[in-house]
């Protein structure tokens, strides 16, 4: 059965190494082929992962995302 994917948006939380944290559940769902982040905000360290994972995104996909919160972090 062919199952369209799960559309979800994000809200991350800020708070210095919580980004981080943030950083590698990120990088679950992104190897997630039934996921879809159809859109993201954050605060602070939030903020910064929800920026980078956009424009990530935006350039290359699900890799592209997952290599530009490699590189960030």
């Amino acid at each position: 059965m062919d199952r369209s994917p799960v559309l979800v948006d994000l809200a991350l939380q800020g708070g210095g190494a919580h980004g981080a944290f943030t950083w590698g559940v990120l990088d679950r769902l992104l190897e997630e082929t039934w996921l879809e982040i159809e859109g993201v905000s954050g605060t602070s360290a939030g903020a910064m992962n929800a920026a980078v994972l956009a424009d990530g995104y935006a350039a290359g996909g699900k890799q592209g995302a997952r290599q530009a919160l490699e590189t960030y972090w």
